[in-house]
């Protein structure tokens, strides 16, 4: 399997799956998307696979959706939509499977790269991990994580994070449940083996069905949520403030937003 976007290994009956855009710090755009679906397609309907670990390249994670590709873009309401619906594609396959998937949060996880980690089943996180929400920075409403945060966090301390986008740091993930566990940064693929091995030689299939139990006693689906999400974060691309949100990005400085 050769992908442009993605680096895959096979170890036993692991796949281990790392975003590989280090020079746009692993963010989404259509073509990362779409290998990441497609693997992870492969993964599920693959039996002698029985567990995933997802992983970035470099100093991030996922920094979320590629803010330069949307300030580039002529028609952002049409590219958003576009966007958000290939980031949710891989996101509902990690959802929908019965196989477990634990992410290996090695750096920044922001926007959409933290609902990306939030989706996975479980979140181990070295200690140089940072987490933020990014989207009131550029005047976007959220593309994903607006469903599994307030599962995680509860509905208030996810407003919050929501709300002000601030940066937090991995221990203070860990204590309001936003991961699993905090390692030392060369001990996080060591301690993420160690679980995925034994994951692997475990009862994969009651294990799988308890993934989808879990899954199941939460009210409303995903789908349309999902839907909603789109929606909201498309008709973002048509305001002022969206605008002044990528531009300053671009120029690294701070957006004056105006409420438009």
């Amino acid at each position: 399997m050769t992908y442009k976007t993605l680096k895959v290994d096979m170890d036993g009956g692991k796949a281990i799956i790392t975003l590989d855009r280090p020079d746009r710090m692993n963010a989404f755009d259509d073509e990362l998307s779409a290998e990441l679906d497609d693997i992870f397609g492969i993964c599920e309907d693959d039996d002698s696979i029985k567990v995933i670990i997802l992983t970035g390249t470099g100093k991030a994670f996922c920094a979320g959706g590629d803010v330069k590709g949307m300030a580039e873009s002529k028609k952002p309401t049409e590219f958003l939509g576009n966007l958000v619906t290939g980031i949710h594609r891989p996101i509902i396959r990690i959802w929908n499977m019965e196989k477990i998937i634990i992410a290996a949060i090695n750096g920044h996880a922001v926007g959409a790269g933290c609902g990306l980690a939030m989706a996975c089943d479980i979140r181990i996180a070295s200690k140089k991990a940072k987490f933020n929400m990014g989207f009131m920075k550029i005047g976007l409403a959220p593309g994903c994580g607006t469903f599994f945060l307030p599962r995680l966090v509860g509905r208030a301390k996810a407003g919050e994070l929501i709300y002000l986008s601030e940066t937090i740091g991995a221990k203070e993930a860990e204590r309001i449940g936003l991961i699993n566990k905090v390692v030392d940064d060369d001990k996080l693929m060591k301690k993420v083996m160690k679980m995925a091995e034994k994951i692997e030689k475990g009862p994969t299939l009651a294990i799988g069905r308890a993934k989808t139990l879990i899954r199941i006693a939460d009210k409303p689906s995903l789908m349309d949520h999902f839907e909603a999400e789109r929606h909201m974060m498309s008709i973002s691309g048509e305001t002022e403030d969206f605008r002044e949100g990528v531009d300053a990005f671009v120029e690294k400085r701070k957006p004056k937003f105006k409420g438009k």
